[in-house]
């Protein structure tokens, strides 16, 4: 008979496994504790009629069957749905699936499946937390299914920058902290699947101490630049996707001058300054960082980008060397001038004229300026293009070219004054033909009007005597020909 017991219970509980692999990711409530916190599951969430056959089991995570956890007969004087809850104080290996089986007679239903899951919170460093460290605030949930989504909010309720580096994990950063970090921090965590609380709310809380961090400073990268005043150059930051960045720049040719912080960002706090470099801008692809700078003099000097990551610091510097040229002209000479800055890296500046290398140039020199002057007027053997070529210890180079066209000769003025007098001359001669033309009517005139009046006793028409007019029109003088002619 107690062989014929054993049997009917494992035909049983064989056969509701086969069942309940096709309801496998099924559960009617959820249950999220932090671990090492007592956890009471309950068979019914109201009154239940006690059946004659209470199982609890559980079904871990990774696995696909389920294990006994204890089995109660009521008819053994338990007469209360309490006495068969279950309770325990709940470790790491006790998140999954708690299914509690009742049994009336030969029939066998579920009653309730919980799913029981647990919380692992992580504040780093641990407590007490130093200035200007890079806070770590972690909820782990495992299983990692029974986790739709979640934030984490500071002490005044404001939702902060959450991720989920890995399943069932929400994480946020707050780096460089202080004593104004302080306080209630709060991990809201939205539940995944059936359950009667749609979320879960855990608190951990931050203290920032006086003492200093103890950031480890590592894979520091240099690298020198020569560049073009207005040109870009690019700078560079460490391959790393870290928390917070920082960029320092110390001036050119300053000596003992502590560094300026050019730009800071946070991106977890999403704060981001930027300072007196306007020029300086921020390329972001979203794994690495990099800034584009196009620099005049006072842009030269030393950068340097560092990254922050938990509690390691990666640095990487770059010196920029700037050369800017210009032309300036007086009444006897062009002076042709460049001027550099971060006079430590150069190693020669020198001016040449392209097209005749070896011409010899006058050149004077000042600490960080190189000046050529070419003598006007410009002449066939100082005409072309001159180029001041700056060297850096590295052997890096960087020219700067200006050119000089060939100043107009002398015969282009005779050519203009000709043009000028060859479009006057026509116009005096017009002025005095008409000038000597009327003059010479007016003359004409005249004498006709002596003849007439010589006659004008004899004849009062004068065509009636023509013979006396042409005696009166005999030319009388070698002028005479010519108005005569003319009329």
């Amino acid at each position: 008979l107690l062989f014929a017991l054993y049997l009917f219970v494992f035909i049983r509980v064989s056969s509701f496994h086969l069942v309940q692999t096709e309801v496998f990711k099924d559960w009617t409530d959820v249950v999220m504790v932090p671990e090492g916190t007592a956890v009471t599951l309950r068979c019914s969430d109201g009154p239940a009629v006690l059946s004659e056959q209470v199982t609890w089991m559980m079904m871990r995570p990774k696995e696909n069957h389920w294990t006994s956890v204890f089995s109660v007969n009521t008819s053994r004087g338990v007469t209360d749905i309490e006495d068969v809850t279950l309770q325990f104080t709940a470790s790491a290996n006790d998140g999954g699936r708690y299914l509690c089986l009742m049994m009336q007679g030969s029939e066998t239903y579920r009653e309730k499946i919980t799913l029981l899951a647990l919380v692992k919170l992580i504040l780093a460093p641990a407590p007490p937390v130093p200035v200007n460290s890079t806070l770590r605030l972690e909820a782990q949930v495992s299983p990692v299914f029974a986790v739709a989504g979640g934030t984490w909010l500071s002490p005044a309720d404001v939702p902060l920058l959450t991720v989920a580096p890995s399943p069932g994990t929400l994480l946020t950063k707050l780096p460089w902290v202080n004593h104004r970090d302080n306080g209630l921090y709060t991990c809201s965590i939205h539940i995944s699947g059936q359950s009667s609380k749609s979320q879960y709310n855990f608190t951990m809380s931050v203290k920032v101490d006086a003492s200093p961090s103890n950031l480890r400073h590592s894979l520091h990268l240099s690298s020198k630049s020569a560049s073009l005043a207005q040109s870009t150059v690019t700078l560079s930051c460490p391959s790393i996707h870290g928390d917070y960045v920082r960029v320092y720049w110390w001036c050119a040719d300053c000596s003992k001058v502590l560094p300026k912080k050019v730009f800071q960002s946070d991106r977890w706090r999403n704060h981001m300054i930027s300072t007196p470099k306007p020029r300086l801008q921020l390329q972001d692809n979203g794994e690495n960082i990099s800034f584009l700078l196009r620099p005049e003099l006072d842009d030269a000097g030393q950068y340097q980008c560092e990254v922050f990551l938990n509690d390691k610091v990666y640095g990487q510097s770059t010196t920029v060397t700037v050369l800017k040229g210009n032309a300036k002209s007086s009444s006897s000479s062009l002076d042709l001038t460049c001027t550099y800055a971060m006079r430590s890296q150069v190693a020669k500046v020198k001016w040449i004229h392209i097209q005749r290398p070896n011409f010899q140039l006058p050149v004077r020199a000042v600490i960080g300026r190189l000046t050529a002057s070419v003598a006007l007027p410009v002449t066939p053997k100082t005409a072309g293009q001159y180029a001041c070529t700056l060297q850096l210890m590295s052997g890096q180079t960087v020219r700067y070219t200006y050119n000089v066209p060939l100043t107009p000769t002398e015969p282009s003025a005779v050519l203009s004054a000709l043009s000028l007098l060859l479009f006057v001359v026509p116009v005096v001669a017009v002025a005095v033909g008409m000038l000597l033309w009327r003059r010479g009517c007016c003359s004409s005139r005249q004498n006709v009007e002596r003849t007439l009046s010589h006659y004008s006793g004899e004849v009062e028409n004068i065509y009636e005597n023509p013979e006396d007019l042409r005696q009166d029109l005999k030319p009388t003088g070698e002028a005479d020909v010519y108005k005569e002619l003319d009329r």
